[in-house]
């Protein structure tokens, strides 16, 4: 017993392999958006506000504003922020949303992070980074979020 399908006009079949060959098309350019927004990440980052914390940091509020100012430097070597230094990052890129990666991952919330929905996250190794914008990233680092600018942006030069 075969089950018989009707054969398609040679319209539909041009339009059905067209639907398809699209779909395709959108499921391998989706690891290639990431994979380009894991390589945004690499370059000097300086923090430029704390957005929040975990529930639980290895920082208190005095420390964390002693790192403001401060720049973080991500490579394919090693994440580097003051003289703490880590092992290569992997890189790896995925889309989450927001406030339930927060809330399983991290045990905060993006009430005052505010990251996009969706948002590309970026394991470093040591820590994570959030991708907020151009030129923009969230750095998770001993337990705080911090808003962090690219070191010499356009958007971060004044003068």
């Amino acid at each position: 017993m075969f089950l018989r399908f009707p054969r398609l006009q040679p319209a539909a079949r041009r339009v059905s392999f067209i639907g398809t060959a699209t779909i395709i098309a959108a499921l391998f350019a989706l690891p290639v958006q990431a994979a380009d927004e894991s390589k945004d990440v690499l370059g000097k980052w300086r923090l430029t506000v704390p957005l929040d914390s975990s529930e639980i940091t290895a920082l208190d509020e005095n420390e964390v504003q002693l790192l403001v100012g401060k720049v973080f430097t991500i490579s394919r070597s090693g994440v580097q922020f003051g003289k703490d230094v880590c092992l290569p990052p992997s890189l790896a890129a995925m889309s989450v949303e927001p406030r339930l990666y927060l809330r399983e991952q991290a045990h905060a919330s993006n009430d005052d992070i505010h990251l996009p929905n969706p948002v590309t996250v970026v394991q470093l190794g040591c820590t994570i980074a959030f991708v907020r914008g151009p030129d923009r990233l969230v750095i998770h680092w001993k337990g705080w979020f911090f808003d962090a600018v690219r070191v010499g942006a356009r958007s971060t030069r004044r003068r």
